[in-house]
């Protein structure tokens, strides 16, 4: 086999590489948003709150 062949079944194997681990990403995703009864969560709280943003109690003061 050629470099030239090498070459291109290398960027082959990770091409393929890549797109399975997206579908299994995206299957992933569907799971967890399922499992959350489809609603999707505002990541911006959680950046600028933290943890507690996804508690609901980014506005809450400890007693």
């Amino acid at each position: 086999m050629s470099k030239e062949m090498g070459a291109v079944a290398v960027f082959g194997a990770i091409t393929v590489v890549a797109v399975i681990m997206l579908l299994l990403e995206r299957r992933g995703m569907a799971k967890r948003k399922a499992a959350r009864g489809g609603r999707d969560i505002d990541v911006s709280n959680l950046i600028a709150f933290g943890s507690a943003a996804g508690e609901g109690e980014k506005t809450r003061t400890p007693n």
